[in-house]
This record gives C-alpha cells, structure tokens and sequence, in this order.
C-alpha cells in the first residue's frame, strides 16, 4: 500500500511540474490529483496513457492539442515517459 502512495505522490509532482493550464505550483499539486487513479492503471501502456492525457487536455481542460504538432507531440511523450519511469521505478 505505501508503494502505491509512494507513486501516486510522485506522479502527482510530475504532473504539477507539467502544470498544463499554469494554475501555478501551489494550486498544481492539487489541480491533478483526481487523474492519478487512471494514470496508474494504464502506467503499463504508454499508448493508452498518451491517450489518456490526451483526452484530458482536451476534453476536461479544454485545451487545444494536435497530436501531429511537433512540440505537442514530444511534450506529452516526455510526461508519459516521466511517468512510466517513476511507476516503474517503485
């Protein structure tokens, strides 16, 4: 049980780190929380968790990502990279 709070604490900072809508660190620690269950489950399929987000920044956030952009393409392939390491590293 600790690993797994070990973890969900770990991903929560990378994706405070990630911060993006830019609430600012001390609101981003919280703002991501609510993710972390499902960014767990698929921490063994980087395609579905590259999905995931993907949702996530468009759907709940309301964001505008093009998975054929350049820049957004390489930014959430090194948050799920980020995230997949520090999973497996625990």
């Amino acid at each position: 049980m600790r690993t797994v709070v070990l973890k969900s604490e770990m991903i929560n900072q990378i994706l405070a780190e990630w911060n993006p809508i830019g609430v600012g660190y001390e609101l981003a620690i919280d703002e991501y929380r609510d993710y972390i269950p499902v960014i767990l489950q698929f921490c063994h399929d980087k395609k579905k968790l590259i999905n995931y987000l993907q949702n996530i920044l468009v759907n709940e956030m309301g964001l505008e990502y093009d998975g054929r952009n350049k820049k957004h393409n390489t930014d959430i392939q090194l948050i799920c990279d980020r995230i997949i390491q520090t999973y497996n590293d625990f």
